[in-house]
Formats: structure tokens, sequence, C-alpha cells
């Protein structure tokens, strides 16, 4: 047999249907008629005629010859054949003059399955190419809640805007982000310019993600070609990615590989939610090597004395200078322009900070892009979603004090209703207000929650509340020493008075010594458990980072109950989410015998029956609130995924 293309393109074929015989699978070409019977059923779409990618191209739309060729195009007639000349002959006429006449096609489901001209197809794969023109008639499957059709009618709006058609986002969700990391607009079409610059950013990404492919002698990508250039552009930012060159992109995938890896695992985020797990992992070598000294960074986004917040982070700055004396030194910096925050973080590492707390949810971004030019740098950020390997968050379980303070509430309250002010309306936020309505209601079954929002436009710190019958209040958690109102925590108003009764302590400290002695101890690697994965350390009252304070003006026999409560929290005994619960449609979110994991408090997106009120638009809210809700808003982002999670500690 003569070393023709066809014969060698019939080699890979045969490669490919060995392949797949080994694993059970069908060896020829993908009949889009036996994918979806209801094929013929199908509304169509005219797309016209476009370029349509070639590693799209997955199959044929009708059964026809499909056993002329593998699942990979490349021909299995026998040389000599009619088939093979006629191949042959295309091929030497395409190599000649290139290919004139375009194939017709089906795009379903973001795929491409042939009508007619197939022996195109298969001789241009053959020859690499990239693209093939063709004649698209997109056939419209029918709406399912399989997170995949979510994921493609969403692509289909996005092909609207954009004409591109050659990523596709395996999860739900990933076509709004796109928007948001390119600065563009749902619904207004791109220009060919901006087209451009998205084609050489994206094509010059696969390229590099593709060689790590071929680099693993036979191993898979552990994420979608699509999937990977959405945590790339997240990691590292799209302004500058269309003009970068392909050794700048190769360093940045290498920094970025655990969080592609990541995405593989089931269970990609480590709650670590106790001080002792902490240690799980360590030994005695760790710790000989582990640095004598280390300085960590903290970045405020205000001053202590001007932001609550940031107050009490600043109190477990100088908590972790008194416990670890000379072992740590610390630096301080205030940026209060969010474009400001990745110079800042980068400062502090150039000034030898060893570990960086980046103290609110909306410096992630920026910790991210540092954490990929300074691959060895240990960044941490204060919030409750982030799920990056490479930078680890931690915060508290703030709901476990809001129960105890709603239990409070419930039994001061003579009339049944009691005012709740929220600040933003993401996740983690939402626990805090269930948690507090479900104390209350404990200890008085007729309580009602009135829900208000400190973030809201026209807010009145003053008056938050229309109803005067709302008279016992939970206001927002912290203060800074500037402040001289009571409208935080728990208080009462009555006769135009205000009186504290209750409200939330933080030790971030405790957080902070914690972490800082693990990277003394030589730890921090072992901490995390699991390589490739993200740690959250997500610490509540068991660790002491997290109680209440009362006043002397609360009746002994109710301190006494709220404290015995307490305790049972603290051993694991008594977990706020657990038994029957209803949301406010109705619905039951947990039953009689059951209790809610940490991944659900995590994700929780509802609000139980108790609970008057709901989540504002991030329309209504002032404009300083509207990027941290963007990024972590109820309603702007979609649920994190349960599986995403694990955790370790006992008692969950």
């Amino acid at each position: 047999m003569s070393d023709t293309a066809y014969a060698r393109a019939r080699k890979l074929a045969l490669r490919e249907y060995g392949a797949r015989m080994q694993k059970g699978q069908s060896p020829f070409l993908p009949v889009l008629a036996e994918i979806d019977e209801s094929l013929n059923a199908l509304a169509r779409v005219p797309l016209g005629l476009i370029q349509i990618p070639l590693n799209k191209v997955a199959g044929t739309a009708s059964k026809g010859r499909t056993n002329a060729f593998a699942a990979n195009f490349m021909p299995l007639l026998d040389p000599g054949s009619e088939f093979s000349c006629k191949w042959d002959l295309l091929y030497d006429s395409v190599v000649a003059d290139g290919l004139r006449q375009p194939v017709t096609a089906l795009e379903y489901m973001g795929r491409y399955y042939l009508i007619e001209g197939n022996k195109r197809v298969s001789v241009m794969k053959y020859l690499d190419a990239v693209a093939i023109e063709a004649d698209v008639t997109r056939a419209v499957p029918a709406r399912t809640d399989d997170p995949e059709n979510i994921a493609y009618f969403e692509f289909i709006d996005f092909y609207a805007d954009t004409g591109v058609n050659y990523l596709w986002f395996s999860r739900p969700g990933s076509c709004q982000r796109l928007y948001a990391l390119t600065g563009k607009t749902p619904g207004v079409r791109w220009t060919s310019e901006e087209r451009t610059d998205f084609e050489a950013a994206y094509m010059r990404f696969r390229a590099e993600y593709k060689a790590r492919e071929a680099a693993q002698k036979g191993g898979s990508l552990p994420a979608t070609t699509g999937d990977a250039f959405l945590i790339y552009l997240e990691a590292t930012g799209y302004e500058d990615a269309p003009r970068k060159y392909n050794q700048q992109i190769r360093g940045e995938l290498k920094a970025l590989w655990s969080e592609f890896e990541k995405t593989a695992r089931p269970e990609s985020v480590a709650l670590v939610m106790k001080p002792d797990e902490l240690k799980r992992g360590a030994t005695l070598m760790n710790s000989l090597f582990g640095p004598s000294k280390v300085k960590a960074g903290f970045l405020y986004a205000r001053q202590p004395d001007e932001s609550g917040w940031t107050y009490w982070h600043d109190l477990g700055r100088i908590e972790l200078e008194s416990a670890l004396g000379d072992k740590v030194a610390t630096e301080v910096r205030v940026c209060e322009d969010p474009a400001l925050y990745e110079d800042e973080i980068e400062r502090l590492i150039a000034d030898g900070a060893g570990i960086v707390f980046t103290t609110s949810p909306v410096m992630l971004s920026a910790a991210m892009k540092a954490s990929v030019k300074y691959p060895d740098a240990k960044i941490l950020n204060c919030s409750l979603l982030a799920s990056w390997h490479r930078v680890r968050s931690y915060y508290l379980r703030i709901y476990e004090s809001k129960f105890l303070i709603g239990m409070i509430a419930g039994a001061l309250s003579e009339n049944d209703r009691i005012g709740y002010v929220g600040d933003y309306p993401i996740f983690g936020v939402t626990a805090s207000i269930n948690a507090f309505a479900l104390g209350a209601r404990m200890v008085n079954p007729r309580a009602k929650v009135v829900l208000s929002w400190s973030t809201r436009e026209n807010f009145d710190p003053q008056n938050p509340f229309i109803d005067p019958s709302v008279e016992i209040i939970s206001g927002r958690d912290v203060g800074a020493p500037s402040y001289n109102d009571v409208e935080y925590g728990l208080y009462t108003v009555k006769e135009g008075r205000k009186n504290s009764i209750a409200m939330p302590l933080f030790d971030w400290g405790r957080l902070y010594e914690s972490l800082v002695r693990s990277v003394l101890n030589g730890h921090w690697k072992d901490d995390g458990g699991e390589a490739a994965k993200a740690v959250n350390y997500w610490w509540g009252l068991s660790s002491n980072a997290l109680d209440i304070v009362t006043t002397e003006r609360l009746d002994p026999g109710l301190q006494r109950l709220v404290d015995m409560v307490k305790e049972l929290i603290r051993e694991g005994v008594f977990w706020p989410f657990e038994g029957l619960i209803f949301d406010q449609a109705g619905n039951e979110r947990c039953g009689s015998e059951g209790r809610l994991s940490p991944a659900d408090v995590i994700r929780m997106d509802w609000l139980v029956d108790n609970v008057v009120g709901g989540f504002p638009d991030t329309e209504e809210l002032k404009p300083e609130a509207r990027a941290l809700v963007e990024l972590q808003g109820i309603k702007e982002i979609g649920v994190p995924d349960a599986g995403s999670f694990s955790w370790r500690a006992d008692e969950f």
C-alpha cells in the first residue's frame, strides 16, 4: 500500500477505531438523529454562511455513510476503493487551490452535524485546518433543567451579540461572567474590532492550553478550553489579554494550573471549620524548616476609625502582634481605590510580606492577579465564596452569633415584630438573617422578622423602619470608634430612646495568629489538605473567634438560656439549621429529622417563612455597595455548586 495521504489518514482512523472499541464506545461518527430522536420536530433557525470551527464538527445529521469514517472523521474504507480515490482527488484539489465549496450543517447544542460534506471535513481535519465555511441551520432543542441545556440557551444570546462560535462553556452563568470580565453589555452587538481582539486573546490562550495537553503525554486536560479560559480571565484580567505574547500566557498558565485541576475535582473547596484542623498533616520536619520570623501585610479599604469592619480587622492585627511578639512584624496599607488594590498587594510583597491578608471580598480579583505574578506569595482574602487554590479565603460563621441574638430578640419582643437591618444582599448574609429568624422563633413561635437594608438608597440609620411597632431591632454588626450611635447589634427603641441589648464580637486575631503560626511552623502546605483544592477557613463559636456580648439589663434567666445554647453550638451538639424549615414560598428546605450541611448554609439564596421582606435589586443600592453585590449578590450570580464543597469538622 503506497504512503498516500489517504493511507496516512486511514491509519489515524484505525487507531481511533481500535481505541474506542476497547472502551466500549461506538467507533463511528455520532449521528444527531440518534442523539435526539425528536430532531425532525425541532424548530430551525437559519444562521447563514459562516465559518465554523472544525473541532466543533462532531458528526453527521443522519446515518448515511457514517461507517465510512471513524469518530475522528478520518476515512475507514479500503485504499483503492472508489471512496478512497475521491478522497485523494479532493485532498489534491484542496492542497492546490483550497476548498471552494462550503459544507451544509445543523448546529445543535453548540456542535455541528453535517448534512452534506463529510469528505471535505475529513480532508480539512487531516490538514489540521482550524475552520471551514458552512451553510448552517440551528436545530433548537427543548428547554430543560439540565445545566448543559441552560448553558446552551445562554450561549445562543451570547452568539447573537458576538458571532463567537468557537468556545463553549459547560456551566450556566458563564456567558454572564464573560460579559462582566470583558466589560461588555448583554444585548449590545460587538464591533468587528472587539471580535478581533477577543479572538486573538482566546486563540493564543487555546494554543498554549492545548500545548499542555501534548506535554502531558496522553493525559487529558483538567477543564474544557472555554471553562479554563474563563478561569484565566478571572485570574489575570481581560484588558491586556488580546496583546499578550504566547510566552507570557505560558507562564501564567503554569502558575494557574492548580486552578484548572481544581475544577476537575468533585469537592474542590475544603472548608476548614476548626482551628485544630490547621495542624493535620503537620510533621516535625516541617517545623524545622519554618522561618524564624514572618512579616504579615494587611490591606484595608478604609481607615480603621472610619469603618467598623476595618476596625475589627485592625484589632485582630494588633492581637497578632501581641501574641507572637518578635516572631511577627505587620505592615498596613489603606487603599480606597479598587483600581489600586493589586498595586498595593504587590508593594506589600515587595516589602517582604511573607503572608498578605486582603480584608474585603472586593479585593479578591486583585489578590488573584497578584498571586499569578508572584507564585510563591501566600495571599488570603476575607470572603466566603472564594474558590481559588492560589488565594485562600477566611471568614467567620457569623450566623451562629445571629442565632443567639435572635433568641434574645424573640424573647424581648412584646408584639412579635422584630426589625433586622441587613447590609449587602449577598451569599452568607442570608444565613445570618435566617439564623436570626429561627433563633427568634425558637423562643417565640409568633415572631416575625421585618427586613430592611442599610445599603439601599435613602436608608435612614436613625429610623430604619417606617412601622412604629418595630421596637426591637438588629442593626448593623460593627461600628468604628468614631461612631457614637447605638444602632449596632441588637437594640430597643421605646419612646424615642434607644438602648443596646447585645451585639456580635469578631476576634479576627485568633484566625490571624493561627494562620501566621502555620507559616512559622512550616505547616502552610499541609493546612489545606489535598492538593489542588481551594481552602476556606470558616470558623465559628467553637474557635473563640466569634462570640456575643450582652448588657446587664438582660434578664438573668434569658442570659442563662442563651449561654446554654451557645455552649451546645460550641460543642457541635446543637446546629442552628436543623429540623423542619420552610422558606417564604412554603417550600420545605429541611426535613424534621434533617440538618442543613455547611455547603447548604453557604449557598442559601432563600429566606425562612417568618421573615417579612426580600432582596433588593442592584439598581436600588447605593453606588458604593454595588461592586460587592455584583461579585457575590444573591440575584447576580448563580447558586454555588454544593458538590464543590468538602469539610473536615467531625461534628458535621
